[in-house]
């Protein structure tokens, strides 16, 4: 069958709202009228787990890690990093960083308190970098933290820590790291299994007060907040697996702000249209991916992989589902990233070479249609997020494609919470339809997505989700981070995304940009392309 907007629409995926007008049944916590003591925020994904430590679902997990945690800095709209449990962001002027880049002094605000009042100090700092570098714990990165060769507490309100060699990107490592408490977690056995990871404290703006599992969470203002209250006393994050239910509720008014997502691509131009709502459009520092789990014996051999990618039509994807809102990228980065490569040439939408390709490595027809080597089929499944509408439309694309070549691609979709939970990180995926960020802030760095030492299901830590190692990778990521001149760590960036070209444990398809729709009253919601966290100033959020 041909994939076009129509064949979409009419499969449920592009356009229509028939199947949106029914609204989340009864609890009057839902009404229409503004109420100005409390924000509704929804998404599509719903987040897994609490702890800021462990795996996050980028976009989707930082919302309560934004509402109950705080990070030694932050960064702005702008760019800027501004100080949170921090006095001042450290620097070589004001005497935070040594001369040669090694020694890091943090001073630390006084009088903050966690939660349930218990006094936060430099202790619950080095507790956070501790449980970061302890081997039992499936920490999400430990980028910039495994270079601390000493970390000592000065007093309760300075920390100082020693570096074995310069990391540029050490304030994006700590500005990604919100702290936790120790004199909770600190008496937990087992961190990963912590009753904390679902209930937690936090020095945030907002404390959790519900949770309804499939729902939607429940946040109250926390009147101890050190950098003020919350403007408003109440935030409800709700989950609406489908986009298009979403929209219509976003539309309706049943809910204040729709982030994430967003609305669907076909929907941009009316949603600018509404005079009594804003239209925002948000680039994120996301990359769409079909990421392929090269542990898995059809995607073992990286020829296979970048044959597999030539037969996907890629700018067919990003012009037919996406409606052009997005830019078509060939990296890890988005193309207005200072260390894109813009070299690289687009070998997809290229069937021919594809099969040509899969033909001369052994992989033949079969009689059931489907190549096969050596007892392994070219067949397999190909998971993201149940009800993202654009992302279905764009798997069927792909499957029409691969078939075309004689390859087997099924459908298999699930919550947000099942497909980010150990289905991806302990690699049981045969390949997902994904967006990430880089790891440490928009720097280039992507240790944790792609070094050899960092695939969690063998070391149990960071984010190579797709069991990738190419030991020409690893040296080039190491020398990246450690290198201060900009202009050498472009060619150190450009040939680390010329090998993931040619190797594709992840094929990139397009880089994110997302449209919000709020109610025209709501303000304080800033587009930062810096975070993947639409939520990153919650505090500042309120009605007009």
């Amino acid at each position: 069958m041909s994939i076009t907007r129509r064949t979409l629409g009419k499969a449920g995926l592009g356009t229509g709202l028939a199947a949106a007008a029914t609204p989340l049944a009864a609890p009057a916590v839902w009404g229409q009228a503004v109420n100005r003591e409390r924000i509704i925020l929804a998404m599509t994904q719903e987040p897994v787990q609490f702890n800021p430590l462990l795996f996050v679902n980028a976009g989707t997990e930082n919302v309560p890690e934004a509402c109950m945690f705080d990070a030694l800095w932050d960064i702005d709209d702008t760019g800027t990093f501004i100080p949170n449990l921090a006095v001042q962001i450290p620097s070589v002027a004001n005497g935070g960083i040594s001369a040669d880049g090694l020694t890091w002094k943090v001073n630390l605000k006084r009088d903050v308190k966690w939660s349930d009042g218990a006094p936060f100090s430099a202790k619950d700092v080095e507790f956070t970098y501790r449980t970061i570098m302890s081997p039992n714990v499936a920490v999400r990165s430990r980028g910039g933290f495994d270079l601390i060769t000493d970390f000592r507490v000065i007093d309760d309100h300075t920390v100082e820590m020693k570096l074995s060699r310069p990391f540029v990107p050490f304030l994006w490592a700590w500005q990604n790291m919100h702290i936790v408490p120790q004199h909770i977690l600190a008496k937990e056995a087992n961190i990963q299994t912590a009753a904390f990871n679902s209930n937690p404290i936090g020095t945030g703006p907002f404390m959790l007060r519900q949770r309804v599992a499939g729902s939607h969470m429940v946040y109250e203002r926390n009147p101890n907040y050190h950098r003020g209250p919350a403007k408003v006393r109440q935030f409800i994050h709700k989950f609406v697996p489908d986009t298009n239910v979403a929209y219509a509720q976003a539309r309706t008014g049943e809910v204040d702000y729709f982030g994430l997502q967003g609305v669907p691509n076909d929907r941009w131009q009316e949603a600018r249209g509404f005079a009594d709502r804003d239209f925002l459009t948000y680039p994120t520092p996301n990359v769409q991916f079909v990421y392929y789990n090269c542990g898995k014996p059809q995607f073992a051999d990286p020829r296979v992989r970048k044959a597999l990618t030539m037969a996907l039509e890629m700018q067919r994807s990003v012009d037919d589902v996406y409606f052009g809102n997005q830019p078509r990228t060939l990296s890890y980065l988005q193309p207005t990233h200072w260390a894109y490569n813009n070299k690289l040439v687009d070998y997809t939408a290229n069937p021919d070479g594809a099969a040509k390709m899969l033909d001369e490595l052994g992989w033949r027809v079969g009689a059931d249609g489907i190549r096969a080597k050596d007892g392994v089929q070219l067949k397999f499944t190909c998971s993201t997020t149940a009800g993202n509408a654009p992302r279905q439309g764009t798997q069927q694309l792909f499957q029409a494609n691969w078939k075309k070549i004689g390859v087997e691609m099924e459908i298999r979709n699930m919550p947000a919470s099942v497909v980010w939970g150990e289905f991806t990180t302990r690699s049981q995926f045969d390949t997902l339809l994904v967006a990430w960020d880089p790891t440490v802030g928009l720097d280039p760095d992507y240790t944790a997505r792609a070094h050899s030492k960092q695939i969690p299901v063998r070391y149990n830590v960071g984010s190579n989700y797709v069991q990738y190692a190419n030991p020409e990778v690893d040296a080039l990521f190491e020398r990246g981070v450690s290198e201060p001149d900009r202009e050498k760590r472009i060619a150190i960036y450009h040939r680390v995304q010329e090998i993931l070209h040619e190797e594709v444990p992840f094929a990139p398809q397009l880089g994110s940009v997302q449209g919000h729709l709020k109610k025209k009253q709501l303000t304080g919601p800033r587009p930062n392309q810096y975070v993947t966290d639409i939520t990153w100033n919650v505090q500042d959020w309120h009605w007009i």
